[in-house]
Parts: C-alpha cells; sequence; structure tokens
C-alpha cells in the first residue's frame, strides 16, 4: 500500500509524495502530463527494488492522469 499526497501541479507536471505503508519518510515521484512520462525522484525510506513502491506510485499517477482524476491524496492498494 502506498499514501499518495499532491505536493506540486505547476506547467503541466505533478509531483506526489508516496509512503510506503503510510509509514517512514515519504519519497517523490514526478510525472510529465504532456510527454506521459513519470520518473523517480527521492526513493523513500522503506522502498527497495523488490518492494517497488515508487514505480507502483508511478504507475498509480498514470493512471489518475490518464482518467483526468487528479487528487489531493489518495491511497494505493495491490492487495
Amino acid at each position: 500500500m502506498n499514501l499518495l499526497k499532491l505536493k506540486e501541479y505547476h506547467d503541466g507536471t505533478l509531483v506526489y509524495e508516496y509512503q510506503p505503508e503510510g509509514k517512514g519518510e515519504s519519497g517523490e515521484v514526478l510525472f510529465d502530463i504532456a510527454n506521459m512520462q513519470g520518473k523517480l525522484l527521492k526513493k523513500a525510506a522503506d522502498d527497495s527494488p523488490a518492494s517497488g513502491y515508487g514505480q507502483k506510485a508511478l504507475l498509480k499517477v498514470e493512471e489518475l492522469v490518464q482518467r483526468n482524476n487528479i487528487p489531493i491524496q489518495c491511497t494505493q492498494a495491490w492487495y
């Protein structure tokens, strides 16, 4: 599970903080709406290649953009 929180929305670019399991230090993902591309800006403390919280957050932000739904906060679960 990730908690996502919109940090910045400026000039067609979104920055979301993501927090794995809702605890610990957050990471950040950036998504360019015009190019439909995202990248990991800052990895969360509890993120690892095996868990992939940052990559899952990027996929969720892309999904939100495709649905034209940009919430201030949301919970991402994949259980």
